[in-house]
Parts: C-alpha cells; sequence; structure tokens
C-alpha cells in the first residue's frame, strides 16, 4: 500500500470518527429518543450542527481526494510532492473538523484551504502522467 493509498484510508477513519463523535454531543444535546427518532424535527445547533457540516464537507473533500489518490495508485505514481500533498492533507482536514467543531473560524478557513491546496498537487501531478 502506498502511503497516499494509507491517508485515504486514515481521511475516510477521521470522517469516521467525526460521525461518532457528532452522534454523541447530539444525544448529549437531545437526548437518545429524538435520536433514535425520524430526526425530522431535529435541527442540530451548536457543537453538533458544526459537526454535522464538518461531516459533510468532509464527504465532498474525500470525492475529490480520492480519484486522485487513486489514479496515482493505479498508474503506480508515488512521489515525495504526492506522499507530502496526502499527509498534509489529512492533517489538515484534522484541524479543519476539529477547528469547525470548536467554532475557531480561521483556523477552520486555513484547514480547508491547505487541504484543497493540497487536492490541487495531487491532480497536478495525476495529469501531467504521461499518456501512452
Amino acid at each position: 500500500m502506498t502511503v497516499e493509498l494509507f491517508c485515504l484510508s486514515l481521511f475516510a477513519l477521521v470522517i469516521v470518527a467525526n460521525i461518532l463523535i457528532q452522534q454523541l454531543t447530539s444525544m448529549f444535546d437531545y437526548g437518545l429518543k429524538p435520536i433514535l427518532g425520524s430526526r425530522e424535527d431535529v435541527k442540530f445547533v451548536g457543537i453538533t450542527g458544526r459537526l454535522e457540516r464538518a461531516i459533510l464537507n468532509s464527504i465532498i473533500a474525500i470525492t475529490l481526494f480520492a480519484p486522485s489518490v487513486i489514479i496515482l495508485s493505479i498508474v503506480g505514481v508515488s512521489t515525495t510532492q504526492t506522499v507530502i500533498a496526502a499527509q498534509v492533507f489529512v492533517a489538515a482536514r484534522i484541524v479543519y473538523s476539529i477547528s469547525y467543531a470548536l467554532n475557531i473560524v480561521l483556523l477552520r478557513s486555513a484547514g480547508w484551504t491547505i487541504g484543497l491546496i493540497c487536492i490541487l498537487a495531487l491532480y497536478y501531478n495525476v495529469i501531467n502522467i504521461p499518456i501512452v
């Protein structure tokens, strides 16, 4: 397994951890009965709402991150640049999730921006793969 694929797996686990934490905070905020129900009338606010939004944004991020990592893996490209981009991406997304949950606005934006730059760096490597 390449480092980039490991980072993809790690980021998926970060999303799972965010989901579990969001479920716990929702139980503390709203109680067990509304959370086990249909949730139709439950509007998440505070840390629970911010975690929900961070999860949705992370799902979008993984749909952008995963193809680049998979393509690089299929063609056997793993360079120092792609490894660093994948590692920094995961770290930035962890910072993003934590800072979003704790409502630290500038740090959240920095995490999001750095993550996007890492995705762009990975796709730069993808588009520079020689076509045969």
